[in-house]
């Protein structure tokens, strides 16, 4: 006699209530399973197993009933898709990526020999290896053996080893160490895990409210940095914030847009990457990467590396983004309304000065004034050719270098950008016609409240040994994702690098990281 899909469901899960969906029946029940490299059981605490423990909600969703069902019926189901599957996959994704295997190890925190053997015989491999390793390199680590490919993503590894071919560096085109590489791949899966939770947990998000915009500008009266202006602009709009400060981008970034910014060690000239990776569904995730080194140590500057991806990441199609942008300090500290800039680059500088900082409400905080002019001999040819490289109208005096300077230290302090942005968006906001002033600006510096409101919550992280690129908004999240039942203490742990007790014992705490922040 055939047996009813309700039947297989308590076969496998236990009673449950009436009237719920398979997704809800395996949530709710108490039964947990356990993965090994090619196949998966019930899980029975008494055999002290050794594989990585699956709530009965994970299993079903990545591996599906029939195989739990054989896990039941029959002691163990087989997940591997094909002979060799993860050999396959882990070597093909290291080779697509151009790394070698010691650094691949050194980065998954494992031993040189466990990668050499993962793509020989990866049956001699602890899953939780094979699983750091997958991680590592951009691989979804849960389908690893059960789906062919462990769902790679071509054109991003393509992407990052052309940055690796580079020979040298330029403001547009710059050579991407392997240490680097690895991080942006490893960055990729902390996108994927992030925005699947996200999803699942019904955390909200307005990416989806915008779409891409592939206008780039066409003509000397269409530019690329007016089209940066009128997205910013739609953008503040969009969002409510009018023509006020942004108090904080962490907060606009990672919990009004719902993006995940994930902050790590990257080399020095990298100031961010926005990334993007698709996901078993199809669907194409975007994150932001944020170097800790070099000149995000500043918050004003941190804060244009994110508007400046929110630039890309928001408007940027497909074809434009590549899968990969990355942006260096000396690209971002540009004149947006240079044209001699890659146009992508381009828009993406104008969109983030003006998101930041509205044009109008700068163009207001920097009139020039009409007295006291300074005296034609104190024109310096510094002031009358201005910082831009554009020549001034030299039948009028350039504006009162003190008054100049003041107005500029006062749009720092309002919108949190650092100078030379803040000297561009002056003189570009006034037509040319502002000089900007040759003098210093004293005094202009990020208040203990801005640096507070930018604080990625990474440093005094409860669990040490969790690596940077793990910390903060994606922790709490995972940890939401754990105590509502989705994931197990084993999937959290291994997505946060630590050990399960470490995990369980800060788990209640985690969530606090993202929820209600300031």
């Amino acid at each position: 006699m055939a047996i009813s899909p309700m039947q297989d469901l308590k076969f496998v899960f236990g009673e449950h209530e009436p009237g719920l969906t398979e997704e809800q029946i395996a949530l709710r029940s108490d039964v947990k399973f356990v993965r090994g490299n090619h196949e998966i059981s019930v899980y029975d605490a008494k055999r002290n197993p050794t594989g990585h423990v699956l709530t009965a909600w994970e299993a079903y969703t990545t591996f599906g009933l029939d195989v739990l069902e054989e896990a039941v019926e029959w002691g163990g189901g087989i997940i591997l898709s094909e002979r060799k599957a993860i050999e396959t996959s882990l070597r093909n994704r290291r080779t697509d990526l151009g790394l070698s295997p010691q650094s691949v190890a050194q980065a998954a925190d494992v031993q040189p020999a466990d990668v050499e053997q993962a793509e020989k015989k990866a049956w001699d491999v602890p899953i939780q290896s094979l699983e750091r390793i997958a991680f590592t390199l951009g691989l979804d680590e849960s389908r690893l053996a059960h789906h062919p490919t462990a769902v790679a993503d071509g054109k991003f590894a393509a992407r990052l080893k052309t940055f690796q071919a580079a020979p040298s560096y330029t403001l547009d085109k710059f050579h991407l160490y392997e240490d680097s590489a690895l991080k942006l791949a490893e960055a990729t899966s902390v996108v994927r895990v992030q925005s699947r939770l996200q999803d699942i947990l019904g955390m909200r998000s307005r990416t989806s409210e915008f779409e891409p915009d592939a206008n780039y500008g066409s003509s000397r009266s269409n530019l690329a940095w007016r089209a940066g202006y009128s997205l910013a602009e739609r953008t503040r709009e969009r969002l409510g914030l009018g023509s006020a400060p942004i108090e904080s981008m962490r907060a606009l970034v990672e919990d009004e847009l719902g993006v995940p910014v994930i902050q790590t060690s990257m080399q020095e000239d990298i100031a961010g990457v926005t990334v993007a990776v698709t996901g078993e569904d199809g669907r194409e995730r975007r994150g932001i990467v944020l170097n800790v080194n070099g000149q995000n140590r500043d918050v004003w500057i941190r804060r244009a590396t994110l508007a400046h991806g929110i630039g890309h990441l928001l408007y940027d199609p497909e074809d434009r983004l590549e899968k990969a942008r990355v942006d260096s300090y000396a690209a971002n500290d540009r004149d947006p309304e240079n044209p001699s800039q890659d146009y992508v680059e381009q828009r993406a500088n104008a969109f983030a000065i003006a998101f930041l900082a509205p044009i109008d409400a700068v163009r207001k905080m920097s009139r020039p004034p009409v007295d006291p002019p300074i005296a034609a001999e104190e024109v310096s040819t510094a002031a009358v050719v201005g910082p831009l490289g554009h020549l001034r109208n030299v039948s009028k005096p350039p504006v009162n270098q003190r008054i100049a300077a003041e107005n500029i230290a006062s749009i720092m302090r309002t919108f949190g950008i650092s100078h030379t942005p803040a000297m561009f968006h002056a003189v570009n906001a006034n037509y040319g016609e502002y000089a900007a002033p040759t003098t210093h600006i004293w005094g202009a510096n990020p208040t203990n409240e801005q640096k507070a409101a930018e604080d990625f919550d990474a440093k005094d992280f409860p669990i040490p040994n969790a690596p940077i690129q793990r910390r903060g908004k994606f922790a709490g999240i995972v940890a939401e994702a754990y105590l509502r039942r989705y994931i197990s203490d084993h999937t959290a742990a291994a997505y946060l690098n630590c050990e399960v007790s470490d995990f369980v014992s800060n788990a209640e705490s985690l969530p606090g990281l993202y929820r209600n922040r300031p």
